[in-house]
């Protein structure tokens, strides 16, 4: 069995640490679904981080999303992160949707 400590990233601090971060665009447990993708996974904000080009190519706001069990993805992970840039909030009749098949 492989050690699990040898598989996570090194987690280095960024040089510079801004004095103020940019405002959130989405909230934690609000519902946003990817868009630029068809067939866009969709699911409930649960985190946010603050990354600086550590970890990810871009330096920015990055959302943790618990997805649905009815997204596509779902059956091969329940979390995803999401660029502010990719996601959006659902509209009102896909909520609709989903609450009628009780989410």
């Amino acid at each position: 069995m492989p050690d699990q400590f040898s598989q996570i990233p090194p987690v280095a601090m960024p040089e510079f640490i801004p004095s103020e971060l940019p405002q959130q665009r989405f909230h934690l447990g609000e519902w946003v679904r990817w868009f630029q993708v068809p067939n866009g996974d969709f699911g409930r904000v649960i985190g946010v981080i603050y990354t600086q080009q550590a970890s990810c190519i871009a330096t920015g706001l990055h959302y943790l999303v618990l997805l649905d069990e009815r997204s596509p993805s779902r059956e091969i992970y329940i979390c995803d992160f999401a660029f502010e840039e990719d996601i959006k909030p659902l509209d009102n009749s896909f909520l609709e949707r989903l609450q009628g098949n009780h989410v």
